[in-house]
């Protein structure tokens, strides 16, 4: 096998890897925020949160918007990632590395799984999140 080909493949290989360890990174910081939310600790979540949701929201806010959204959702039962993208850009967010992370979420009061998605963005080598949408 010609040493080009192989040069190659190895370079796709560490490449991989890294973008997985990338995603794998995001989910993770994606998964600690959405545990601080889940269990009420809105501060918490807004201190680990991008500079782009903490511009616009101070950890009250955080926790009334995001307390009116799932006040009648009860607790969380099971969360299943569905899927993970990579994004280059965001709407209304300078262009940089983010991950967008879908996942179904089912909770005690809700018969039928609700969509989340959120968004953790690559801040100063840190994933952290910068938005949380609910379907």
């Amino acid at each position: 096998m010609p040493k080009m080909l192989i040069f190659i493949i190895t370079l796709l290989l560490i490449l991989s890897n890294q973008a997985q360890a990338n995603s794998s990174a995001a989910e993770a910081a994606a998964l600690a925020w959405l545990e601080a939310i889940d269990s009420g600790q809105y501060e918490q979540a807004w201190e680990s949160s991008s500079s782009l949701l903490k511009k616009p929201l101070s950890p009250h806010m955080l926790e009334r918007t995001i307390g009116a959204a799932r006040r009648d959702f009860g607790a969380v039962q099971s969360r299943r990632r569905v899927s993970v993208v990579r994004e280059t850009s965001m709407p209304g967010a300078p262009r940089d590395d983010y991950a967008v992370l879908t996942f179904q979420t089912r909770f005690e009061n809700r018969s039928s799984q609700i969509t989340e998605t959120i968004t953790p963005h690559l801040e100063e080598g840190t994933w952290k999140v910068s938005g949380y949408y609910l379907n």
